[in-house]
Order: C-alpha cells, then structure tokens, then sequence
C-alpha cells in the first residue's frame, strides 16, 4: 500500500475529473477500493486509525479470527474468518465519526481527495461524516461480495462470465484458501490499518482467480491511449457537432473469434458515421468478457479492426478496454469523455445496429442502470438516424461501484 501512496499524482495519464489529481498509483486495490487508497494517502489519517485504541483492539480480534491452520467446515470456515460482520461494520463507523470530528483530517479526506475524486458521487448529497460512512459501507460490503464470490464460490450477478475458477467440493481447495490466508496475515507492513490485510487477502482472491480485469490497461490514458489523447487536445473543435462516436462491444461465443458478428456490424456502422465526418473521434468499449475468460479483448480487436479494415487512424481511437455490460459500456465511455479533455459542450453519439439503440435508449436500460449501478452515467436523446443516440455524460459516472469488483 505505500507504494502506491508514494506514487504522487499523474494528472496526464489519470482518468479522474477535471481538476483532481490521485495521490496514488492506478492500481487493482485501488481501482476496487479507493477509499482505503485515500485514507492512506490523507495527511494523518493513517496515524489517526493507528493510534485508535478500539480500532486497535479490533485489527487484533480480527486477526485471532484467522484460522492457524484446519478449521471446520472448510473451506467456508477459512473464508468467514475474514468477512465484516455487522458489529465490526458498526464499530469502525463509530470511530471514523470521532476522528472525522478533527477539522484538519475531515479536510484532509472529503474535502480534498473524496468529493473532488467523484468516486463516492453517488453520496455526494451527504454531509462529509455522512459520506466518509456511506463509503466505508461500500467498501466493507464490496469485500464481503469478493469472498463471497471468490472464496466461497456464491453465484455474482452474472455467474457465466464472473464466477469463480475453483471447485470448492474439491479436496484440495481448502489447502489453497488456507495457504493464500496464512500468507496474507503473516508480515504485514509497518503502515497497516485495521482496512488493510482484508483489502489484500480480497484482491488476492481476485489475483488468484485470474478476475484482476480491473487493473489491466492502466494508466488508461497512458498506452495504447497516449497518442489519441495527444490529438483530442490538439483538436479545433470549432464547428465539430459531436464530440465522439461511441462504439460497443458484442463478444463471440466461439473461443477462436476475436469479436462478435454484431461487433463487426457496429463497426462497419461507425466507419462510415466517422468517414461523413459526424465526429471526429471513435471510442470503443468492451472488456474480456466472452466467451468466459477468453484472452481477446473487445476495445484492443474494435480498434486494431478499425485501423486494419476500415482506415481508420490510429490516433482517433480511443479504448475503453474494461465494460462488461451495456451498463458499464456507457458508465465507462462517460469517465473518458470526461478525462480526456473532450469539449463538454457538445454531446458524443452513441453508435450501433439500431435494434441495439432502440434497446439503449429504452427505459429498461435506464432501469437497469439504476439497478446495477445506482446511477445514470448520462443523458441520451435521439441521435441524426436510427443508428445512433446523443449522449451527455454525467460527472456521477466516477462513482466507484465496489460491489461490482471486475469493473467498479
């Protein structure tokens, strides 16, 4: 974790809002779980929990809860060992109340890393104790959500795409939940707060289930990203209607197919939208998502298709390399027309078959964001022809949704 406090700030490379710079590196766990990135980057706030005596009582009962070696029944034993209960849930809430009473460090975390970061947007109608709770329930129950899953083996949302790789019914399951544990709560570093080994044993479970989809690509406007962002800034928008076309996704089932038929459809879709000259910038959006853990990722294919088939250059693709549902497609493209420094005075079209835009632009869309994601990532409206909507992205987009660990 201090490393990735040390890192200092990459406002250049960051995808955040406008005007704010992280204080830390763009990483797996604090993709996941900013929070616990910020209460290690705050001036005096890891001194703060440190120097906590019921938040000290608590790391040692947590870490007694740790089973030496065997418990029973394995290997949900191994798992709930590390889970928040209610009661410490509870507690650490009351404590980060009292040390939010110092105006210094209320400061140092809300006013200044918080609210400007938008990764708590959903909470940003809350007064700052308010929001620091709402957070930190997130956080704990993101947690308890990725030990669930990648511990426990629950079903997620989406089990054809996201569950875990391990059969828990098999002999040698515990051995391995046991060794990632142990190796977990042995030597931790001198900085640890009572956030910080359950942070490392969930992203390890993560790391071990190969589901760290979430870290790759980072920088994300870094990379395969730097080159389009260095044209975006030297754009004269003037007399430009949209800022970008956005594009989405569709991922085969076949293993040896790098993108779906429907991929290739809103492809050809947006080459010519891009050739009439209606932007003058593609976005493409799509993680590796199917067929279930294939290697191909959908922006990386969308954009080397662009550039091999349709002419497309380079440097006017940007990949969005991370969405694994419709949702997340607009949440995402929304964070990067924010971050890399598009106009924001005009609105990006969304580009696909029109069955898709007809699905995009329903209220079963709309529903389903606020389901999934508590939030609407931006507005749509009706785009220059059924293959297209106009989309204004929303700031709310940032929030950081921990309960979905794969792509928060």
């Amino acid at each position: 974790m201090l490393a990735a406090v040390l890192a200092g700030p990459v406002p250049v490379l960051a995808q955040d809002p406008p005007g704010y710079a992280r204080p830390f590196a763009d990483t797996l766990e604090t993709r996941v779980f900013p929070l616990f990135a910020m209460l290690h980057a705050a001036p005096g706030w890891t001194a703060a929990l440190r120097a906590d005596p019921q938040l000290a009582r608590l790391a040692s009962a947590r870490a007694a809860r740790i089973p030496p070696d065997a418990c029973a029944p394995a290997p949900q034993c191994l798992a709930d060992a590390w889970l928040w209960t209610t009661d410490d849930i509870a507690k650490v809430s009351e404590r980060l109340r009292l040390i939010m009473r110092d105006r210094a460090l209320a400061d140092a975390l809300v006013v200044r890393q918080m609210r400007p970061s938008g990764r708590f947007a959903r909470h940003a109608a809350l007064a700052d104790a308010d929001l620091l709770g709402a957070a930190w329930a997130d956080a704990a129950n993101g947690i308890n959500r990725v030990i669930a899953i990648y511990a426990k083996g629950e079903p997620p949302r989406y089990p054809k795409i996201d569950a875990m790789i391990f059969d828990v019914a098999r002999p040698e399951y515990p051995q391995l939940l046991a060794a990632h544990g142990t190796s977990i709560a042995a030597l931790p570093p001198p900085d640890d707060t009572v956030f910080d080994p359950v942070q490392r044993y969930a992203t390890g479970l993560l790391m071990i289930n190969e589901r760290a989809d979430a870290g790759a690509f980072r920088p994300l406007l870094g990379g395969d990203n730097a080159a389009t962002v260095r044209a975006i800034a030297g754009t004269d928008w003037r007399g430009e209607r949209h800022s970008a076309l956005l594009v989405f996704g569709h991922g085969p089932e076949d293993a040896q197919s790098r993108t779906g038929v429907m991929g290739h459809i809103r492809m050809r879709i947006a080459a010519d939208l891009f050739a009439r000259r209606l932007a003058p910038f593609i976005i493409v959006s799509g993680g590796n998502v199917h067929p279930n853990r294939t290697p191909f990722n959908e922006a990386v294919e969308m954009k080397r298709l662009l550039i091999e088939q349709h002419g497309v250059p380079a440097d006017r693709i940007l990949i969005e390399p991370h969405a694994r549902h419709t949702t997340t497609n607009l949440r995402n493209t929304a964070r990067l027309l924010l971050a890399a420094g598009f106009p924001a005075d005009r609105p990006a079209l969304v580009v696909s078959d029109h069955a898709t835009i007809r699905y995009i632009g329903s209220a079963e869309l709309s529903v389903r964001n606020l389901r999934e994601m508590g939030l609407q990532p931006g507005t749509l409206a009706p785009g220059p022809d059924r293959f297209s909507l106009m989309f204004k992205p929303d700031p709310a987009a940032f929030h950081v949704e921990v309960a979905d660990p794969l792509d928060p």
